[in-house]
């Protein structure tokens, strides 16, 4: 963690966003969290894994650096971009599965967005499970949580999911990313971070993200 010269803390790191279900919400994370550290140039970039290139879209016009990236390419590009940037995020298609294999052994941390429903779920824990192959693979631990997305705070369903989440012993980050519909608007606008709602609630995630990476 750095600061720069207004005093905003930059996280130094490899953050990969992935889940093996499309829908989950991970190029919006993606995009969220990017903007949110894309304080000082060239400090962040960002790489699109997905074949859909939805990350490549949303950054468009924003100026921070995107590229898609093939499969059998991850690797050395994500080596690549941590050499120019302090944080490098990467958003993973999950129907890539040697793909989302070798994002996960480079990564620092690895996000799961996953709504509240049972399908995403079960799709966390299959993405834990390749999270805990990569650490047998590198022999070492890998930071990981779900976060919760398109969430209804009130709705039961919520409740229950975190509920599943823990007795699947998926970890998930205490914050998540409600339902609004600024999120929608910025697929066309491209800056999510205008809408004051949204910066609070990406604020708390990138606290929450930046806390277990110090503690892990």
């Amino acid at each position: 963690m750095t600061a720069n010269s207004d005093g905003w803390n930059i996280l130094m790191a490899i953050i990969v966003v992935a889940t093996t279900k499309g829908g989950s919400g991970k190029s919006t994370l993606a995009a969220c969290l990017a903007a949110y550290w894309a304080n000082d140039p060239g400090s962040v970039e960002a790489l699109d894994t997905d074949p859909n290139r939805n990350l490549l879209a949303r950054l468009s016009g924003t100026g921070i650096p995107c590229v898609s990236v093939d499969e059998e390419a991850i690797l050395p590009t994500i080596g690549e971009a941590s050499q120019r940037a302090g944080l490098v995020i990467v958003d993973v298609a999950g129907t890539l599965a040697r793909g989302l294999l070798y994002a996960v052994s480079a990564a620092d941390i690895v996000l799961i967005p996953c709504r509240p429903d049972r399908n995403d779920v079960v799709e966390a824990v299959r993405t834990q499970e390749v999270i805990r192959q990569a650490e047998a693979m590198i022999r070492r631990k890998i930071p990981h949580a779900a976060i919760l997305s398109q969430v209804n705070r009130k709705a039961v369903v919520t409740t229950q999911t975190r509920a599943q989440l823990d007795a699947l012993g998926v970890p998930y980050l205490s914050h998540d990313i409600p339902a609004r519909t600024a999120y929608q608007q910025a697929s066309y606008t491209g800056s999510p971070l205008n809408d004051s709602f949204v910066r609070e609630d990406i604020n708390a995630i990138a606290l929450a993200v930046t806390e277990l990476m110090e503690s892990t």
